[in-house]
């Protein structure tokens, strides 16, 4: 559990490039928009809003000839991951907790990078409905949203993989998997080859929550100096939280995903984690950004009770001024 005089550092990276659906480079509004510097000031937790990293978005580079937009995607993410991994490395090595908002899930790539560089060993909880382990060869879509673990790993497009200069960023031992569905056959094969621990959502039913949060904490805690939990909207299921760029049918529910994050928060001491993948242009009144909120504060280590959410969603501002 995070120390409350541990400052929140807090920063936006609106990315869309590692997608095909637009939309998510506006989950860093949509999740400010929701409340979380009010859960923060509420919760007791010192913070502080850097600001967003500037990206160049997909309609911009889309206009790009065929043969030439591949290539200035990567490059943009590889500038971006540069700039977010420095700025996680400068907050963890000040004793900050970074936490990032996203943005699709090629955001982590710099994430771990940055704490990876400031704390050295680093276990990973990855919460999502698919592992993100294609590599360029085995990925059907081609989308590098579902490559950064892969890339963490050491294994992928040598201008993302080599992020901050140094590579693997974590080693497959210290990595845990929670909550996937979906996982392409040849990427499946590369997260057993490697070790992996991969809980499905059919593994958390046959061997019951309990057991795979023990076994899922040990993991990461057991030779690492600090843990990294890269959390991914569309984990959850479709009726809770249709905010996502890619939703699913029997996703994980509410008391499985607040039990996760409440299990995490509490057990482990969470030196870095991002929030990804939320799709305002998708959701229903912000329902799941203000979700994403909740199991934030739970991640920190915060257990909300009903009457605090419904306090915040009350005494919320109509308006926030950006800087």
């Amino acid at each position: 559990m995070i120390a409350h005089n541990s400052t929140v550092n807090v920063v936006g990276v609106p990315m869309d490039l590692g997608v095909s659906k637009l939309g998510v480079d506006m989950g860093p509004t949509a999740l400010r928009y929701a409340g979380i510097f009010e859960a923060l000031e509420h919760g007791g937790f010192p913070f502080v809003d850097a600001g967003d990293i500037p990206v160049a978005h997909n309609f911009a580079l889309d206009r790009l000839p065929p043969e030439k937009r591949g290539p200035a995607k990567r490059a943009e993410i590889a500038r971006v991951s540069e700039n977010l991994a420095r700025h996680v490395f400068e907050a963890a090595a000040r004793g900050e907790t970074p936490l990032t908002l996203g943005g699709d899930h090629s955001t982590a790539i710099g994430g771990i990078a940055g704490l990876a560089r400031a704390r050295g060993r680093v276990g990973v909880v990855w919460i999502d409905a698919h592992a993100d382990a294609n590599t360029p060869d085995t990925s059907p879509s081609g989308n590098i949203h579902g490559m950064p673990l892969a890339i963490s790993l050491g294994h992928g497009y040598p201008e993302l993989v080599n992020c901050l200069g140094f590579a693997p960023k974590v080693r497959p031992e210290d990595v845990v998997i929670l909550g996937a569905k979906d996982v392409d056959p040849e990427e499946l094969d590369f997260v057993r080859a490697q070790g992996i621990a991969l809980y499905s959502t059919f593994d958390i039913m046959h061997l019951g929550l309990a057991r795979v949060m023990d076994e899922a904490v040990a993991r990461v805690a057991q030779h690492t100096n600090a843990v990294y939990v890269s959390f991914d909207a569309d984990v959850m299921d479709v009726r809770l939280a249709p905010g996502t760029g890619i939703t699913t049918k029997g996703g994980l529910t509410y008391r499985e995903i607040s039990y996760i994050c409440r299990t995490l928060g509490e057990r482990l001491t969470i030196a870095g984690l991002d929030v990804i993948e939320v799709n305002p242009l998708m959701d229903k009144r912000n329902q799941t950004a203000e979700l994403c909120v909740e199991l934030a504060m739970a991640l920190l280590g915060y257990r909300w009770t009903d009457y605090e959410r419904n306090y915040l969603r009350r005494n919320m501002p109509t308006e926030r001024h950006e800087d």
